[in-house]
């Protein structure tokens, strides 16, 4: 084994364990393989196996790297692997075998030629090549190894992506407006009959509720937002803790910035570029758009209704998507009562609305024809769009007709058997009166007596301030035949 070898001169003696000695015959240097060779090794009589010293190998420019598996001594010159062992028991062993050192000549040889054959077939992944190649899906390739043991910098360049943000799984607010997401989305191609081109979401952390305002321009985001904060805060008790948006200018600003000193309410920015720190309310986004281009294809309204039907789509999920934790509905969750669907028809279904002013004939029909754009969010009433005056009105007043939509032919058997339109609506008004047990202290004797004034619009079927407050009145377009008028807000 040895290459050459010198004897020692004197006594030396290497101490073992167990203060058992053995005495130094010579030391000389072993050449392993062509690229590794030991100097300084000493011959120890009576030493029944070959060791290594690990302080011996650092002094001589190698770094040792020990895990549970095995150890990699590297040069330092260099940072090539000059050779490798594997634990058993608790020693590490080395095998400086000819044959392995051939071995493991061979599979560095197979592994570059893997990556060379990786960059001529048009950079295809390890994985995908290595499945073809045991699969023997293709010929022309032997002796070859493909094995990921290092990064290309041209895939990387071509193919790296972002790592998935992880979704959450637990509710990090414990009430509504603790945080609220922020999101502008537009602008959209068509001007809505109020004459908006932008929509502004805000989503509650907790709950989930969403609100829509639709906008004519960026600007006036910021406005829109203060308003939204104040009546918020007052109409629930409650103060806004933070807000979260992306790094739009609408958000980013000094007169938002300020506003928010002003009330003690922090900011979170997403990432740039990183809609997914933002998620809630994009996704959000991407839920009211796709039921609001289905809503419209249901009849085909023309697509300068989109606020109208993002409006109703908004209404609509607040009070049916279940919180995927909480397993409540939004509506539940921020006023505390179950909602009530019973007034919901079809967008866009034709109506008959009751034409309640004077006439000039006694002959002319009592109502005018027109088609369902929603709810109101201020009254107990539907959104309808007239088609005789051209205007959108608010009505409670309606008989439908929901035939002739995507599942005409199943209305048949429901129509008469449920209530109609006119009276879900007006009950909303109403309120939910239950009998409270009252003592006349005079007579002693039981009366029941319901509340004296109707439940309020925010503790109703309708929340007083949902999705749409936000909107600009009186704003026309000129259309072919007539000019339509939004007469209310919109949405």
């Amino acid at each position: 084994m040895f290459e050459t070898i010198t004897a020692s001169s004197g006594d030396h003696f290497i101490t073992f364990a167990g203060n058992q000695k053995g005495r130094v015959l010579g030391s000389g240097n072993i050449n392993l393989n062509s690229k590794f060779t030991l100097s300084k090794v000493l011959l120890v009589e009576s030493l029944g196996y070959n060791l290594l010293s690990i302080s011996q190998l650092c002094d001589s420019g190698f770094n040792c790297l020990f895990t549970n598996e095995g150890v990699t001594v590297i040069r330092r010159s260099d940072d090539s692997v000059a050779f490798k062992g594997v634990l058993k028991g608790k020693l590490y062993l080395v095998d400086f075998s000819q044959e392995r050192a051939q071995l493991d000549a061979c599979l560095i040889a197979k592994s570059s030629l893997g990556w060379l054959w990786h960059r001529r077939l048009a950079h295809v992944g390890m994985r995908n090549l290595n499945k073809l190649l045991k699969g023997d899906h293709i010929l022309g390739l032997t002796n070859v190894s493909f094995e990921k043991d290092r990064v290309c910098s041209a895939c990387q360049a071509g193919k790296q992506v972002g790592v998935p943000h992880p979704s959450k799984s637990i509710v990090t607010t414990v009430k509504p407006f603790e945080l609220l997401h922020m999101d502008l989305f537009g602008p959209v191609a068509y001007i809505s009959i109020g004459g908006n081109k932008y929509g502004l979401v805000i989503v509650d952390d907790y709950s989930r509720f969403t609100w829509v305002f639709f906008l004519h321009d960026k600007s006036v985001v910021q406005e829109t937002f203060k308003k939204f904060a104040k009546r918020a805060q007052n109409e629930f008790e409650t103060k806004i803790k933070k807000v979260r948006s992306d790094n739009g200018t609408e958000f980013k600003n000094t007169n938002v910035e300020e506003f928010l000193d002003e009330e003690g309410i922090g900011h979170e920015f997403s990432v740039p570029y990183t809609p997914q720190q933002n998620g809630i309310v994009e996704r959000k986004n991407r839920t009211l758009i796709e039921a609001a281009r289905t809503m419209l294809d249901e009849y085909k309204i023309s697509d300068q209704f989109w606020a109208e039907a993002i409006n109703t789509a908004c209404h609509a999920i607040n009070r049916l998507y279940l919180h995927k934790i909480l397993n409540k509905t939004a509506y539940e969750l921020l006023l505390g009562k179950k909602p009530n669907v019973s007034y919901f028809r079809v967008f866009g279904s034709k109506c008959f609305i009751l034409n309640k002013k004077p006439k000039n004939s006694k002959f002319a029909p009592k109502v005018d024809e027109g088609f369902l754009l929603g709810y109101a969010s201020n009254a107990h009433g539907y959104r309808v769009f007239n088609k005789t005056s051209g205007c959108v009105e608010i009505a409670c007043d309606v008989t439908f007709d929901e035939s002739n939509g995507s599942q005409g032919e199943q209305v048949d058997n429901v129509v008469g058997m449920e209530e109609s339109s006119s009276q879900a609506i007006k009950k909303l008004a109403i309120g939910e009166i239950k009998p409270q047990e009252q003592v006349d202290n005079d007579d002693d004797e039981l009366m029941f007596q319901g509340p004296s004034t109707s439940t309020s619009a925010a503790k109703s079927g309708n929340s007083g301030y949902e999705a749409g407050d936000s909107g600009h009145p009186d704003r026309s377009i000129r259309t072919p035949d007539r000019s339509i008028r939004d007469t209310q807000a919109e949405a």
